[in-house]
C-alpha cells in the first residue's frame, strides 16, 4: 500500500504542470460488500490529486440494483444505473457490475484496483482536452441552481453534463452484506444532469438543502463518451 500510493505522488506530481482535468467515474453501491474498498481508493486518488494541485475530478455513482438484498442505499438512483447501463454499450462490457471505475469515459476497470487506477489516471493526466469550459454564471433559487456556460470552440454532437456532489458522507449501515459498517464516501454525486453542448448553454440542477460541502462539476463527452473537457467550482 505504501509503496503504491508513493509512485502515485511521484508520478502526478511529474505531470503537474500539464494541468489536464481528468474525470474518475466510481459506481458503487452501499448494499455491495466489495465496494467500500473502491470507495476508500476514490477518496485516496482525490486527496492526492488536492495535494497535487491537479483536477482529478471524482464522481462517485451509487447504483440501485442492489438495492433489494436488505439494504436501500440511501444515494443510490435509477439514473446512475442506467448511466452505467449505457457505459456498458459504448465500452462493450459483457453487464454492469459494482465496483466498476471509469476514467474520462475511455477505460472501465474493478474500482479497487489502486495500480490499474494510478497507471490510467496518469496516462490521462497527459491527455490534452479539446474544449475549455468556463462558468459565466452560477445562481441559486431555494433548491434549485442554475449554471450559465461558455466554451471555447463550438461543439458539435457533444454532450454536457452537471455534477452536484457532497465533498464527504458517512452512515452507519445496519442491513445488508455490509451491516454493521460505517461507510464513507467522497464525491457522492447528489444531483445531476445532461443536455446537448453548446456554444454557450445553462444547466438547471436540484440543490438539496441537506447538502454540507458541495462541489459542482461540469464536464462534456463527445459521440463515444470521451471526455473532452472538464471544470469544477467549489459551493
Amino acid at each position: 500500500m505504501k509503496l503504491l500510493l508513493l509512485a502515485f505522488v511521484v508520478c502526478s506530481a511529474s505531470l503537474a504542470t500539464a494541468q489536464n482535468p481528468v474525470i474518475v467515474e466510481l459506481f458503487t453501491s452501499q448494499g455491495c460488500s466489495s465496494c467500500p474498498a473502491a470507495d476508500k481508493n476514490l477518496t485516496q486518488i482525490i486527496a492526492h490529486a488536492e495535494m497535487n494541485g491537479q483536477e482529478v475530478l471524482g464522481l462517485s455513482f451509487h447504483v440501485d440494483y442492489w438495492n433489494y438484498i436488505g439494504w436501500r442505499d440511501p444515494y443510490s438512483k435509477k439514473e446512475f444505473t442506467e448511466r452505467q447501463k449505457k457505459y456498458a454499450t459504448i465500452l462493450k462490457t459483457e453487464s454492469v457490475y459494482t465496483p466498476q471505475m471509469i476514467i474520462n469515459g475511455q477505460v472501465e476497470f474493478v474500482g479497487s484496483d489502486e495500480e490499474k487506477c494510478v497507471d490510467e489516471i496518469n496516462k490521462a493526466l497527459g491527455q490534452n482536452m479539446s474544449y475549455k469550459i468556463a462558468l459565466t454564471d452560477v445562481s441559486r433559487s431555494g433548491e434549485k441552481i442554475t449554471v450559465t456556460y461558455a466554451l471555447n470552440e463550438l461543439p458539435t454532437r457533444h454532450i454536457i453534463n452537471a455534477a452536484l456532489v457532497e465533498k464527504n458522507i458517512s452512515n452507519e449501515v445496519p442491513r445488508g452484506e455490509n451491516a454493521g459498517r460505517k461507510l464513507s464516501h467522497r464525491n457522492v454525486v447528489k444531483a445531476f444532469t445532461t443536455s446537448i453542448a453548446q456554444k454557450t448553454g445553462t444547466l438547471e440542477l436540484v440543490f438539496p438543502s441537506s447538502i454540507k460541502g458541495g462541489q459542482l462539476i461540469i464536464f462534456m463527452q463527445n459521440r463515444e463518451w470521451r471526455v473532452v473537457g472538464a471544470f469544477h467550482k467549489d459551493l
